[in-house]
């Protein structure tokens, strides 16, 4: 069973970069939904950065009152097995940080969705004026399959660095 108080770390500094990073690529991606609105005067162009802009605040929110929301709904958390087979002998310390840590992955996921909203509200606004998407596609698939190895990548340095 896991510890349910954990002392309070700071977001790692590459957390804090990738949340400004995805947080920017979804401006972004409402600047091409106006673009491609204003170009074609179709306003379906905004339902791609509407939905992503949506799920970075709720995992921004996530983020910002992760320890709330493990203190009081621990069920409601999603965390890897890595966080319950910390040994007790190691602490709270350890627990903790490897708690703060876990979140630096959400922060990552943050900054794909963001890459891809631009991407999708590229595609969409190219689909309405009648121009050939199909090279995105690949891109779609790459970034997805980019995403999947530095999140693997990120869970196995987490467990090799508190596994020891």
């Amino acid at each position: 069973m896991a510890i349910r108080v954990l002392k309070r770390y700071p977001l790692e500094d590459a957390a804090r970069l990738l949340i400004a990073i995805g947080l920017v690529l979804i401006i972004f991606s409402w600047m091409f939904g106006i673009y491609f609105s204003v170009l074609t005067g179709k306003v379906t162009v905004f339902i791609v950065p509407f939905i992503f802009t949506c799920v970075s605040i709720l995992l921004s929110l996530m983020i910002l009152y992760r320890y709330e929301l493990f203190e009081k709904y621990p069920y409601i958390m999603n965390l890897p097995s890595l966080f319950y087979r910390i040994k007790d002998r190691k602490g709270v310390d350890n627990k903790s940080i490897a708690f703060s840590m876990i979140f630096t992955v959400h922060s990552l996921v943050i900054a794909f969705i963001g890459f891809l909203s631009v991407l999708l509200t590229f595609s969409v606004g190219f689909s309405i004026n009648k121009t050939a998407t199909s090279q995105l596609l690949y891109v779609y698939l790459a970034t997805i399959v980019i995403l999947i190895i530095s999140v693997l990548f990120l869970y196995r340095r987490i467990y090799i660095k508190f596994s020891k």
